[in-house]
């Protein structure tokens, strides 16, 4: 059977021995200490709380964590950050409709990978030759 090591008075909170706590008629508030309170073996004499930090594999898996986003991050960047130059203008559709705020440009935006798909627009004015056409007017004038 295990006994406790500390009886706390609950009201004023004095600590007693196992005699005095048999002979007041309060509240009691038991306390174990150690491994023997949770049904554990316990060590003669020092009964501190466990002080061990994370463990070397937790020390690991940190590294591996902060390794592989410093690796993957420029190639991440690369999918998200997406620059329309001055005579362009993109528009983003976000889930296949369009965003609200209209065209962005020009500079840099940001869009969501596989959710957002961005159309560039050239605002330039385009020119086309035109073959001169032979016609036939109504005073039959060429």
């Amino acid at each position: 059977m295990i006994k406790p090591d500390l009886i706390m008075d609950v009201f004023d909170g004095n600590q007693t021995n196992q005699a005095d706590a048999n002979t007041k008629a309060k509240v009691k508030v038991v306390h174990f200490s150690g491994a023997a309170s949770r049904g554990g073996k316990t060590d003669n004499g020092d009964s501190t709380a466990c002080d061990e930090g994370p463990g070397i594999c937790s020390h690991l898996l940190t590294l591996f964590s902060i390794l592989l986003i410093m690796v993957t991050m420029p190639l991440s960047l690369l999918w998200t950050i997406k620059v329309v130059q001055e005579y362009e203008r993109a528009v983003i559709f976000r889930l296949g409709r369009l965003l609200s705020g209209g065209a962005r440009g020009p500079g840099v935006f940001f869009i969501i990978p596989c959710v957002d798909i961005y159309e560039k627009i050239d605002m330039r004015s385009q020119t086309f030759e035109i073959p001169p056409q032979e016609i036939l007017t109504k005073d039959s004038v060429t």
